[in-house]
């Protein structure tokens, strides 16, 4: 018994869950689940991601540097090294006399006995005789031979950007305008995708809609099959008026199929467009009311387009300003470490720091032209946003009228099938009072049966109109979706 209760609250769970699912699965909530299902948005997205990573890449210029160079290098031949002595000879001819004279003095001097000074004396002029001798046959140019053939190096180093010409902020700022004209375009398809969805939203209320219409004009030809059959035992109808009948009967089998296809295909496309089921989809039962639009709300400039092309404009002017910027000097900060050796020789690091400047005075008319050009870039996609001003105004205008139209529309749809319904009750009881045969009733009922499709088309009609404009308001979001 337990058992039992507890399958029968867990199916009413259940039922319920899928009931308040079924709830949630309106015409927003569908809206937001295309918005943030779309493969296309998604990629737009990344690229967005990637212009900002281009503005961090263009600000990273004033980040310091850190690295190391290193090398090695096999020498072929050995590395000579030669020099003129010539100056130093004769400096060195002259330094020898003096110290020649202090010598002989400081003997005079010391004090020593004279025999010890008389045997000194010729005893140092003889040393720096041959030596200066020695001095007068040296060579004028010294050469020294390196046996070094292995040789290597490295460089420690950190260098950091201390004025860039003022190019990096202005690309930092032209790749964040190129990012906000990207995301401005973004919100253009996805104005495009809701427009869509909401489309397809409203041909599956339409299809549930026909479908109730059928069955209406389903009642009612078994109504005229039980008048016919009770005509008949009286004479008052043939089997001809029952086989029209039951001809009006297939159109209608034939209709529901129609329908039934319609229906499928609508729901694999929302299906693709949302990425939910066809199950899920398949429990929503939309309904179709006129969608009423406040003009007042109007806002052309938040148009995408506008917004897209604004930023644009604003990006091109950072790079013609970057552009113009490559006249100025730049600068950099450094600071080194230096050491290398050889197989026979090392030599200590040598650490050293300074700051380097590089300005490209003429650059053979380069930099002109690329002013040039970055300067009608600015001008044409000027040009493009007056355009689009006139092309944004008129495209409001149109989709204004439209609705209007559209509105109207639905009122002459409703009339239309008032007076339908009218002539459809005049019908019947004049076919009670045998005034009219079958065959003007069928005729009646298939008459009224077409204006209630035509109605059902008429306010399909008018909600596409409506979320159109306000798309070329400026307004349209997921708030302004009726659900």
């Amino acid at each position: 018994m337990k058992l039992k209760v507890f399958i029968i609250n867990l199916l009413i769970i259940t039922a319920g869950v899928q009931i308040a699912y079924s709830q949630e699965l309106n015409r927003r909530e569908l809206a937001e689940k295309a918005v943030n299902y779309s493969h296309l948005l998604k990629i737009k997205r990344n690229d967005i991601k990637s212009t900002y990573y281009d503005k961090q890449r263009a600000m990273y210029t004033y980040i310091p540097k850190v690295g190391v160079r290193g090398g090695y290098a096999y020498l072929l031949n050995d590395l000579t090294i030669n020099r003129d002595i010539t100056d130093l000879k004769s400096n060195g001819a002259n330094y020898l006399g003096e110290a020649h004279q202090n010598v002989i003095n400081g003997i005079g001097n010391s004090g020593l006995p004279p025999q010890a000074i008389g045997i000194m004396t010729p005893i140092v002029n003889g040393v720096f005789q041959n030596i200066g001798g020695m001095m007068t046959q040296m060579p004028n140019e010294l050469s020294v031979s390196l046996n070094d053939n292995h040789l290597w190096f490295y460089d420690a180093y950190v260098e950091m950007v201390i004025f860039s010409g003022l190019q990096a902020p202005n690309y930092a700022k032209a790749a964040e305008a190129k990012a906000k004209a990207q995301e401005a375009m973004l919100e253009k398809d996805e104005h495009e995708i809701i427009i869509e969805v909401m489309d397809y939203y409203d041909k599956l209320a339409v299809i549930e809609q026909s479908m109730k219409v059928l069955e209406e004009s389903q009642k009612r030809l078994d109504k005229q099959t039980q008048f016919a059959d009770k005509a008949k035992e009286v004479g008052l109808a043939t089997d001809y008026d029952l086989n029209k009948i039951r001809i009006a009967e297939k159109d209608i089998v034939a209709k529901r199929i129609e329908l039934n296809a319609s229906k499928d295909l609508v729901l694999q496309k929302l299906e693709q467009l949302t990425g939910s089921s066809k199950d899920e989809l398949g429990q929503i039962s939309p309904t179709l009311d006129i969608w009423l639009v406040d003009e007042n709300e109007i806002n052309l400039g938040n148009r995408a387009e506008i917004k897209a092309i604004d930023h644009s404009i604003e990006a091109l002017e950072r790079k013609h300003k970057a552009e113009q910027f490559t006249a100025l000097p730049q600068a950099k900060a450094f600071a080194h470490v230096v050491q290398g050796a050889s197989n026979k020789t090392s030599v200590d690091p040598v650490p050293f720091v300074g700051v380097g400047m590089q300005w490209e005075i003429f650059d053979g008319l380069q930099r002109k032209r690329e002013v040039q050009k970055s300067a009608l870039a600015v001008s044409s996609m000027r040009e493009k946003k007056q355009y689009a001003d006139e092309m944004v105004l008129l495209d409001f205008e149109k989709k204004k009228m439209d609705w209007k139209v559209a509105t109207q529309m639905v009122d002459v749809a409703q009339q239309k099938l008032d007076g339908a319904k009218t002539g459809l009750k005049i019908r019947s009881e004049e076919l009670k009072n045998g005034l009219v045969d079958i065959n003007d009733m069928l005729t009646e009922i298939s008459d009224y049966e077409k204006y209630q499709l035509e109605y059902i088309q008429s306010l399909a009609k008018q909600r596409h109109t409506a979320i159109a404009l306000l798309d070329a308001m400026g307004v349209l979001n997921i708030e302004h979706i009726q659900n």
